[in-house]
């Protein structure tokens, strides 16, 4: 090997030795010791504006004394005042005892007659028998339903609430064609018993004693108006009141059905242990303390 290879092998070594001081950072560092890295530069402040806060969960965290006030907007409900439905008024519920007497005696002595017409509360022990025939089944449902209303008001005689069919019942009811009315005789001699009920000039039910004449051909709120008001006709309320236009025995054209505060109070008085039969307008008055 000549000179200059020599030469040219020495020139390399010094080239690898400069090049690995430079990177050790000459003699007595620690050659183990992490090549230290450039530090990035500080965030602008302005950066930290974008960063979204967290929400601090609380919900699994202990509370002691006062409560956390929660900063979560809450839905507003709106608040609906509760109002109580005012009852349906009762034109004869506030009628003092006098109007009660009065409407009794309105009821129970028409302008036909001055006895008192009542059944005999010690006849077939007070129990009266209704039979119907001819009839739907609403009418045998409407009539089980006034026995039981009656009863309820009644302290001597009782209406059966077993409807039955035929006409072998204390009080018989038949529905007959309209044409057929013609034939039903009534006798005038036993009046107020025998009556007739008229609709718009047209008579759609007659009432003999003991059995009831009513037209087929009545529908609805007429029938059963025409049916309870022939019904309570045979038990002994044979007038009508000009003065409560709701009552069942209202004397203006209507089609009411139930009977109101102030003639269950009239029935009461009619069915009640201190009248009977063939009493006189004075004899109730005089009981009754009306002047």
């Amino acid at each position: 090997m000549n000179s200059s290879s020599y030469l040219f092998i020495i020139g390399l070594f010094i080239i690898a030795f400069g090049v690995a001081w430079i990177l050790t950072g000459g003699p007595g560092a620690d050659l183990g010791s992490p090549v230290p890295t450039t530090p990035l530069p500080a965030p602008d402040v302005n950066e930290s504006a974008s960063i979204p806060t967290p929400v601090q969960d609380t919900s699994a965290q202990p509370t002691f004394g006062a409560q956390p006030v929660s900063t979560v907007a809450q839905p507003i409900t709106p608040v609906v005042p509760v109002t109580t439905a005012s009852p349906t008024p009762q034109p004869t519920a506030q009628i003092s005892s006098d109007d009660i007497k009065l409407h009794f005696m309105d009821l129970a002595f028409g302008s036909d007659n001055t006895y008192l017409e009542r059944w005999n509360a010690t006849d077939n022990n007070g129990r009266i028998v209704i039979s119907v025939s001819a009839s739907d089944d609403s009418d045998i449902t409407q009539l089980s339903n006034a026995a039981k209303e009656f009863n309820s008001i009644s302290q001597t005689n009782q209406l059966s609430e077993m409807i039955k069919d035929g006409m072998n019942g204390n009080i018989a009811i038949k529905f007959i064609p309209d044409d057929g009315m013609s034939a039903i005789v009534l006798n005038s001699s036993v009046a107020p018993t025998n009556h007739e009920f008229l609709s718009n000039g047209t008579i759609i039910a007659k009432i003999t004693r003991g059995v009831i004449y009513i037209d087929e051909d009545l529908k609805g709120d007429q029938r059963n108006h025409t049916l309870m008001k022939s019904l309570y006709y045979e038990l002994g309320v044979v007038g009508e009141t000009a003065k409560y236009p709701d009552s069942l025995f209202y004397s203006g054209d209507n089609a009411n059905v139930n009977l109101t505060y102030a003639d269950r109070n009239a029935i009461a008085i009619l069915y009640g242990p201190g009248l009977y039969n063939g009493m006189t307008v004075d004899d109730i008055r005089k009981i009754m303390y009306i002047h």
